[in-house]
């Protein structure tokens, strides 16, 4: 089909033309000219040759390579092309579309190179569920990942790997520690209002957690499919937020002996990090929130600059003691005047109270003492190869990954071990055994990383250290980030998994073959952590003078004492088997007549087992095992418990296309489960899908020679979820026993521990799609859309009882939650010149909304995660009309709302509960005649509007890259067009928010009498103030779009020339960076790629940008 398009002058004319231009402008090329007939030249070196198809027709721009060499050139307008310095080796000839061919040179050979049509995109081959599938033929929404993409990019991390390269599929992270990344992985939107995820499978068989699945040595996988359709209705029960299927590497007949090394050395260095405010801003704000909380009336401070500090509300509060009384004798202006005013001047000083103790002050950035430049390292290696019967593949892998922390240790090591084999027993039966090993151990501080030790919460004021050399004790109350992050105690973990599984296969006629498989899981995961008493300096003078030098003394204050330090163990323990029996027929009836039927049985049982043992008050500094611990009764603690869940499930397939043409796909899954009832145990899903390939029709390929494939496709099915959130006998009701308070005295009593409801089943949802696929010029121009909807119509919710009932009620299957969605993909691949370059971009978008939700939902200001009528996770804000700019403004708002204009004015200038100019002027949405909030105005639920929802919308990625001789290129953006975040609380809301800690300087633009158009309100210390000018206000929304450019890799292979003097098949270096730069619609600092929660908790953790060097060897 593409080289007809070359047969019609005036198209073959018009594209010459466009590919001459396009080459003239883009890089220099030698235009040839016209060959007389077709020879070559061996006396002079010079090869003289034309390229055609298996018409005849000549091929414009095909690329000519002496193999090992970067001596090459394309062919002109007549496919003629005339290559020096070639009278030996090996001709490479390549272009799009077409195969590769490799042809020898020699005096007896013509050189007239017929290429073939490369029909590798149609008959690309795709993992489904329980099967493959032809790409032409396939009629669902399954997108496929190559195992290079994973290996291109320097991640140990197989969940990030696949971030921003299948649309639809979104990968979030809440933190950038390796280990303890807390990936959420999400195909097409939400499933539920309950816990929905993705089906992992590996290898056929389901991954124990999205921790296996991260664990994974991402240099071992050779594809991942992601159903995202019905078609995920194979896997019945539990395919409702879709499946994942990842398939490993495998060695292939034919392959001689290789060995492979990948190695890569990392560096990681801090990026978005917060901009914290030095002593100096600091002390400024602090001075002007003083003022703005006892101005007076007209808004002036008056001749007395004191004014600024009275009630001593910088020493009381921050300087000295923590909220407590001053000390003695000690005046608060006087004090704070001093302090103040040295620190706003920003050098380092000291100053000693009335009790003698003396204070360290200067400023300080506690995230550079904190985080810097960490290295990390990769190595893989790989052997594969093939004999008469047998086929393997074994790989062993390391990764040490480490944080930006440099305080402290904080990382993570993996370790990875493969072995896939086959083996022919006889022609017809073949045995074939998976095995693999993969530990992750990671180790981190306890504390220190978030809370009120985390880094970016302590005021910039103090040193981190005692002149002696001891932690230094932050407002005199045992604080410390430094303290608490390097000696406050660890957390270990260690997720152990060992799989094995053996698959027997009889191809018992050319078109059945018969597979009986069983797997084996065991995964341990083991987690240490302790916290233990450190101690911290406290200065205090006890003798000499300012002018002599004083005499310091220091009271180590103790950190975690008595039964505040402990040790935990737990450990859990899983153990999986599976069992399947499989059928596959295929056949074609009269050349154009397709079927293939499958049909199959699996039966699972998962048994778990999970200890945990803790011990308060640890007897000796440094030792933190358990039997370090109090032995008496009241400082440990056990417990623990084990359970059993299983599946038993019935599955078929039936496919069938005529000619390539029409298809069509039935499938069905019967799917029972321990966890339900014994009469409700069972449920049935399917699926149905159709497909219509236009670009086959005579009428298409007659007319449209550019286009190579069109494919129109539908399908819907039924398939299940949310099972997880039901336990394992979760029908079953116990009854508890205790003592009641009863009359005079306690009176043995018994309750039902629950409310049960055993006619409850599975969630299920109905998926349907819309899309179509195709291809033009060529192939070079790939794409793909797809229209969807998603529908929950049994969702399981809680019902509201009266209190009275006394227990919980059980979840019932009475909710409704619809899914509408869309995804685009396109891609390009061509030729320019010598550089081979691509192309490919994705993006999507999905849509909830609550139908019904039984009426349960209960809702206020702010972020809602469920509310009918209204997507999910929606944001609920009251309406803001910038500031406040003079009390009578004030005085109207509150005759209007409250219809007291006496709660402002003069006689209010010294209550802090009351508004005043600078702060947010909320709007009332409500019409006071219908205000049900008890005259409270804006204070309700009612007065708030929908502003959006916090779900990702408009995720895309960018993928290109290109190959010029032996240098290759390649680049990935990914980003977010849409996701709103509501500030809540701390230090990402506001300056002094609800404490009088450290500020960000993204927020000093705040109202003052000279700057009213400001973006932040006036600057406070009073809690409630702050609450009211930022908390759920339209004005603290911001939308965390960005685009982060996450990868560009440049690599070089050294020419054949030289490697095969060396015996080595191929080595290649290359440089790469990962998370290098991003522009977002965030101005406050923080990363725009964390979760929701994240981003509003007080987790100083920055994500890191990194740089790797790394090899590829192949011997």
């Amino acid at each position: 089909m593409k080289n007809e398009f070359f047969k019609f002058s005036s198209r073959r004319i018009l594209f010459s033309t466009v590919m001459a231009s396009a080459l003239l402008a883009g890089s220099p090329q030698t235009v040839f000219a016209e060959v007389n007939g077709v020879q070559t030249v061996m006396q002079t070196g010079t090869v003289k040759g034309q390229v055609v198809d298996a018409n005849g027709e000549p091929i414009i721009g095909a690329s000519v390579l002496v193999k090992g060499t970067t001596n090459g050139t394309i062919t002109d307008f007549d496919g003629n092309f005339t290559l020096n310095n070639a009278s030996k080796g090996i001709l490479v000839v390549s272009y799009i579309g077409y195969k590769t061919q490799e042809v020898p040179v020699n005096e007896k050979n013509l050189m007239k190179i017929i290429l073939k049509e490369d029909t590798e995109v149609l008959d690309e081959v795709v993992v489904v569920g329980y099967g493959t599938q032809k790409k032409a033929t396939l009629t669902g929404a399954v997108a496929s990942v190559s195992g290079d993409i994973l290996e291109s990019r320097p991640v140990s991390n197989t969940a990030i790997g696949l971030q921003g390269q299948v649309p639809g599929l979104t990968i979030t992270r809440t933190s950038a520690r390796p280990g303890n990344e807390d990936m959420a992985i999400q195909i097409r939107g939400a499933s539920s209002t309950n816990k929905v995820e993705p089906l992992i499978i590996i290898d056929g068989v389901p991954a124990i957690s999205n921790t296996e699945f991260s664990s994974l040595n991402p240099n071992d996988i050779e594809s991942v499919s992601v159903l995202k359709d019905a078609s995920a209705a194979i896997y019945g029960a539990r395919a409702a937020g879709g499946v994942v299927l990842v398939t490993t590497k495998k060695g292939k007949k034919g392959d001689k002996l290789k060995v492979s090394y990948n190695g890569m050395v990392t560096a990681n260095t801090p990026a978005n990090m917060l901009p914290l405010a030095g002593m100096r801003d600091w002390a400024s704000a602090m001075a002007e929130a003083s003022y703005q909380d006892y101005v007076e009336s007209d808004g002036k401070g008056g001749e007395v600059i004191t004014q600024r500090y009275t009630n001593g509300q910088l020493w009381n509060n921050i300087l000295v003691s923590g909220g407590k009384t001053p000390h003695a004798g000690v005046s608060f202006d006087d004090t704070n005047l001093l302090v103040l005013d040295k620190m706003a001047i920003g050098d380092p000083f000291t100053y000693v109270d009335a009790n003698s103790q003396m204070h360290y002050y200067e400023s300080n950035n506690w995230l550079d003492l904190i985080y810097g430049t960490t290295w990390s390292t990769q190595h893989n290696v790989n052997v594969q190869g093939s004999s008469e019967k047998a086929r393997w593949m074994a790989s062993l892998g390391y990764a040490n990954d480490r944080s930006v922390i440099t305080a402290t240790d904080d990382g993570a090591k993996k370790y990875n071990a493969r072995l896939n084999a086959d083996y022919d027993l006889t022609k017809w039966l073949t045995f074939n055994i998976n095995m693999s090993y993969s530990n992750r151990y990671t180790d981190g501080p306890i504390d220190g990383l978030d809370g009120n030790n985390s880094g970016m919460y302590d005021a910039p004021i103090a040193a981190p250290y005692t002149p002696s050399g001891n932690y230094y004790d932050l407002y005199m109350i045992g604080r410390s980030p430094l303290s608490a992050m390097q000696a406050g105690g660890r957390n270990q973990q260690e997720f152990e998994t060992f799989r094995y599984s053996n698959t027997l296969t009889a191809q018992l006629t050319k078109d059945l073959k018969a597979t009986g498989a069983m797997s084996f899981i065991k995964n341990n995961n083991i987690q240490t952590e302790y916290k233990t008493t450190y101690y911290v300096g406290a200065p205090y003078v006890v003798g000499g003078t300012a002018e002599t030098g004083y005499d310091i003394e220091e009271k180590l204050n103790a950190v975690n004492p008595g039964t505040s330090s402990y040790v935990q163990e737990r450990s859990q323990r899983t153990f999986y088997e599976n069992y399947s029996i499989q059928l596959d027929y295929n056949h074609t009836f009269g050349e154009v007549h397709n079927v293939a039927v499958m049909v199959g049985a699996n039966a699972e049982k998962r048994t778990y087992k999970n200890v945990k043992a803790k011990r308060t008050e640890l007897l000796y500094d440094g030792l933190h095992d358990l039997n370090t611990g109090s032995a008496e009764a009241s400082h440990q603690t056990i417990e623990g418990g084990s359970n059993e869940q299983g599946y038993v499930s019935y599955l078929a397939r039936l496919n069938y296309d005529y000619a390539g043409k029409y298809m069509i796909e039935a499938l069905g899954r019967r799917d029972g489960t321990s966890k339900f009832h014994p009469d409700y145990r069972w449920c049935n899903f399917g699926a149905a899908s159709i497909g219509w390939r236009i670009s086959e029709e005579s009428f298409i390929k007659d007319n449209l020679k550019w286009l190579d494939n069109l494919k129109l496709r539908a399908s819907f099915g039924i398939t299940g979820g949310a099972v997880s959130e039901l336990g394992n006998y979760d029908y079953l009701s116990s009854i508890a026993l205790g003592t009641t308070y009863f009359n005079t005295g306690l009176v043995q009593s018994a309750w039902l521990s629950k409310l049960t409801d055993y006619t409850r089943t599975w969630e299920k949802l109905e998926n349907l799609n819309i899309g179509v696929d195709f291809a033009l010029l060529g192939n070079r121009l790939t794409g793909s859309f797809d229209w969807y909807q998603k529908k929950n119509n049994n969702m399981l919710v809680s019902l509201n009882y009266p209190d009275v009932l006394g227990t919980n009620p059980a979840a019932t299957n009475d909710a409704k939650l619809r899914v509408r969605g869309w995804e685009v993909a396109l891609g390009w691949n061509d030729r320019a010149g010598d550089v081979n370059y691509w192309v490919n971009a994705s993006l999507a978008d999905s849509r909830s909304m609550v139908l019904d939700y039984a009426g349960t939902d209960r809702w206020t200001a702010g972020l809602v995660k469920v509310r009918e009528g209204y997507p999910l996770n929606s944001l609920f804000v009251y309406k803001t009309e910038g500031f406040f700019a003079s009390y009578e403004e004030i005085e109207k708002y509150y005759e209007q709302y409250k219809g007291n204009s006496a709660l402002s004015g003069v006689a209010q200038t010294s209550t802090n509960t009351h508004l005043r100019p600078g702060d947010r002027k909320k709007i009332l949405l409500l019409d006071p005649a219908n205000d049900t909030t008890g005259g409270k105005g804006n204070t309700g639920a009612g007065d708030v509007y929908h502003y959006g929802d916090i779900d990702p919308h408009f995720t895309f990625g960018l993928n290109a890259g290109a190959k010029w001789k032996n240098i290759d290129f390649s680049l990935f953006v990914q980003g977010v067009g849409q996701r709103y975040f509501l500030r809540e609380g701390g230090l990402n809301t506001c300056a002094f928010y609800a404490n009088y800690n450290n500020i960000l300087t993204t927020q000093l633009d705040t109202w003052t009498w000279d700057n009213q158009n400001a973006e932040y309100a006036r600057l406070s210390l009073q809690g409630g103030k702050n609450k009211w000018n930022v908390d759920n206000n339209d004005a603290s929304v911001q939308n965390a779009w960005y685009a982060r450019l996450k990868n560009v890799t440049v690599g070089y292979t050294i020419p054949s020339t030289i490697t095969d003097k060396w015996k080595i098949e191929k080595l290649r270096f290359y440089f790469s960076g990962d998370n290098i730069a991003e522009i977002t619609g965030l101005s406050d600092g923080f990363d725009p790629e964390k979760g929701y929660t994240a981003s509003n908790t007080r987790t100083s953790l920055p994500f890191s940008r990194s740089w790797t060097i790394g090899v590829d060897l192949t011997f």
